[in-house]
């Protein structure tokens, strides 16, 4: 061996220089000839976003309002009395949404029959808080006048958004055209609830009339109908007579945020002059829609892997998939 000529030098070392290549996209590495030993260094893809989350339940659907019951008046004959009607109830409001489910890890990338792994996937976003509850029907008001010739009394509001007002109450001769009746009293029909579930729509108002007439229908969709109003007639001669007055129906369960209907209103009537009825109560109003849920977080960038000193074959070609990029090197050999 000469002095000075290492071993490496008679071996033929450095014939092939160092080089790299990088791929953004898939393709195939081509091992230059003379290289059989690469370094390589990748990454997958980016963490996908994580899902929305699921917006609230809708809000409480508001009862309807009671129909009042007169108090008697111990000092009038042939008293008769009919009292009120409950108000329906209305749905149950529910709760925040569920929180959207996490997003997937990234898809990797390969190369050289190794893996480079993708980014982890974001969180999924909050759900969103639950609608608001509707109001309640306001109950029964009793006419202003007891034996007033006749005008009906003021009709109860109906729970806001949306509920039908009952209708007024009244107390006289007028609306009973029978022989001999000495007082006659007429509880107002009671309010529709407000509709629920993606429909919403106002109920409908009590109607006034004497009987058992249908009330306010309720809202679509699955308002509950008020309920008639009641009816007290006292005679001077022949026996009294009197229709009950009905409850509110409650709301339709199908349907979340529905609201209950008004309950028919209650009469009293011992005579004429101390005759007065009850206007039916008001629908309830409707739970609101529950509010949407927040956006997904995003995924995170993938972290490199590296792989050293990896046996190849000069000459020979290796197929390389990339989701993110892949860069192969190599030293002088």
């Amino acid at each position: 061996m000469p002095i000075g000529t290492s071993k490496s030098g008679l071996l033929g070392a450095g014939v092939v220089p160092g080089g790299s290549e990088t791929f953004n996209t898939s393709g195939t590495f081509v091992a230059p000839p003379g290289v059989n030993v690469v370094n390589l260094t990748g990454t997958g893809a980016a963490g996908c976003a994580g899902a929305p989350g699921n917006p609230g339940c809708a809000g409480a659907g508001g009862p309807g309002g009671f129909g009042r019951t007169p108090s008697n008046d111990p000092g009038g004959g042939c008293p008769v009395l009919v009292p009120g009607g409950n108000g329906g109830l209305g749905n149950p409001g529910g709760g925040a949404g569920n929180p959207g489910c996490s997003g997937s890890i990234g898809t990797a990338s390969s190369a050289i029959c190794l893996t480079f792994c993708g980014g982890t996937g974001g969180t999924g976003g909050t759900g969103g808080t639950a609608g608001t509850a509707g109001n309640n029907g306001t109950a029964g008001i009793l006419s202003p006048c007891a034996g007033c010739f006749p005008q009906p009394g003021p009709s109860a509001p109906g729970g806001t958004p949306g509920g039908g007002n009952g209708a007024g109450g009244s107390a006289d001769g007028y609306f009973c055209p029978t022989y001999g009746v000495v007082g006659c009293a007429i509880g107002g029909q009671g309010g529709g609830g407000a509709g629920g579930a993606n429909s919403f729509s106002s109920g409908f108002p009590g109607v006034q009339r004497e009987g058992n007439p249908p009330a306010g229908f309720g809202g679509n969709c699955g308002g509950g109908p008020g309920g008639p109003g009641g009816v007290a007639r006292s005679r001077q001669f022949g026996p009294n007579y009197s229709i009950s007055a009905s409850p509110g129906t409650s709301a339709n369960a199908s349907y979340p945020g529905a609201a209950g209907g008004g309950g028919g209103g209650g009469a009293r009537s011992n005579q004429r002059v101390s005759a007065r009825g009850s206007s039916g109560g008001g629908g309830g109003g409707y739970g609101s829609a529950g509010n949407p849920g927040n956006a997904g977080n995003a995924g995170t960038a993938a972290n490199p892997t590296s792989y050293n000193c990896f046996a190849v074959v000069g000459g020979s070609s290796y197929p390389v998939t990339v989701n993110g990029q892949v860069t192969i090197s190599w030293c002088p050999q």
